[in-house]
């Protein structure tokens, strides 16, 4: 009996142990502060997150960047029962006219006179205080006295230190919100994953560096044949620079069609690089070009009528296009009717096979010889090939006149 009074003590004591080790974890969970920081309102100093991902990234981190951003919330597809369910439903709406057609062209987000306020999920403030027009802007039909009021809202305290990023998440940001603003203008913010703010300094977002690329890029263009386009941009969300003085350069690189690599480079007033950041988009060019009419077989002489040209994408070849130019030609391969015609794709009716008998000509000075030799190589009309003389059966080399000639000179 003692020894069982003894294992409930200490069962009792374990239990209280744990139950205060668990404590500050179910308030960190559950979102509740102390009474004394909850009067204070806004993003307590600990939410800070020292989380820069201009400033530390290993190449992993940036390939996880540059994936669509469906894989990167792990956003996986239905099973096939629910797609299949959710296809019916959406039929069974449209059958019975219980779902709303946007006007062409335009698809409704807000009513009439309807507005939310956006927040960014990068920004800069100024301050000593974090304002509402520092990280949102208006969505909407806003009335302008309005937003003046509520962009000059003070919310928390700014990142103690200048031009250096922090991070708060969607949760904290929430929760911050609700108490500097209330919960009914909580509710019109569109909040992003997460909030990186800094003090001081500037922020470059996606859309300026997505104008930027276009910019730096479209001289090279200018120079390519056809017509380029630039899209399926995958930049970094945002660059924060500490101070005014500093730069982003673009490095220049291999401009091809397909799939370009980029690289911004951050740099400091004195041209130190700081930072390098990385991104891709994808350069269509198209070009018109002469294909197949209609279907061609190995050997077949290239005929105007078995020519076409066509508006097709540069980065589907495989090798350099016919420009249309030179011949008589036969192709090398058999081709589709409306396959591009490759250079490599043509060899010169006038070339010699090799095994094949020609011609050779022997001229020097007032001599003149003719007689005939086997071809041993292949070879176009000003190649220079070894035959065989069929009469010595010794070999020499030639040059090829045309496809039943050979000289020597």
């Amino acid at each position: 009996m003692i020894f069982r009074r003894v294992d409930t003590c200490r069962g009792f004591w374990a239990a209280s142990a744990l139950c205060l080790a668990l404590l500050p974890v179910w308030a960190w969970i559950s979102g509740s502060v102390p009474a004394c920081a909850a009067a204070q309102g806004g993003v307590p100093q600990a939410v800070w997150q020292d989380t820069d991902r201009n400033h530390r990234r290993s190449p992993a981190q940036i390939k996880t960047q540059l994936r669509p951003p469906q894989v990167r919330a792990a956003q996986l597809p239905l099973a096939p029962e629910a797609q299949a369910q959710r296809a019916a439903k959406t039929r069974d709406l449209l059958a019975a006219n219980a779902v709303p057609l946007a006007r062409e062209g335009q698809v409704e987000m807000l009513g009439q006179g309807d507005w939310r306020l956006k927040v960014a999920a990068a920004a800069v403030t100024s301050g000593d205080m974090v304002l509402l027009g520092d990280i949102a802007s208006p969505l909407g039909q806003i009335d302008s006295a309005l937003w003046a009021d509520l962009k000059a809202r003070r919310l928390w305290p700014a990142p103690p230190q200048e031009g250096k990023p922090l991070q708060v998440n969607r949760s904290r940001l929430s929760q911050a919100l609700r108490q500097s603003l209330g919960p009914e203008l909580a509710a019109r913010c569109i909040l992003p994953t997460s909030l990186v703010i800094q003090r001081g300094g500037l922020v470059i977002r996606e859309d300026d560096l997505r104008a930027y690329v276009v910019k730096s890029l479209t001289p090279q263009l200018a120079v390519m044949p056809g017509e380029a386009e630039l899209n399926e941009f995958r930049l970094p969300e945002y660059i924060f620079l500490a101070h005014p003085q500093q730069r982003v350069q673009l490095e220049p690189g291999k401009l091809s069609p397909g799939r370009v690599a980029l690289r911004f480079v951050v740099q400091e007033a004195d041209g130190t690089v700081l930072r390098r950041v990385a991104g891709t988009v994808n350069l269509t060019l198209w070009i018109t070009t002469a294909a197949a009419a209609r279907p061609l077989n190995k050997g077949d002489a290239l005929t105007p009528q078995a020519v076409t040209f066509m508006r097709i994408n540069a980065s589907q070849l495989r090798d350099l296009p016919w420009d249309g130019h030179g011949g008589p030609w036969q192709v090398t391969r058999s081709l589709m009717a409306g396959e591009p015609i490759l250079q490599s794709d043509l060899a010169s009716q006038l070339m010699v096979r090799r095994g094949e008998v020609v011609t050779l000509r022997y001229a020097r000075g007032n001599v003149r010889m003719t007689t005939q030799a086997e071809a041993l190589a292949d070879g176009e009309p000003g190649a220079t090939i070894p035959v065989r003389n069929l009469q010595t059966k010794k070999q020499v080399y030639a040059t090829v006149k045309d496809g039943n000639t050979v000289e020597i000179r």
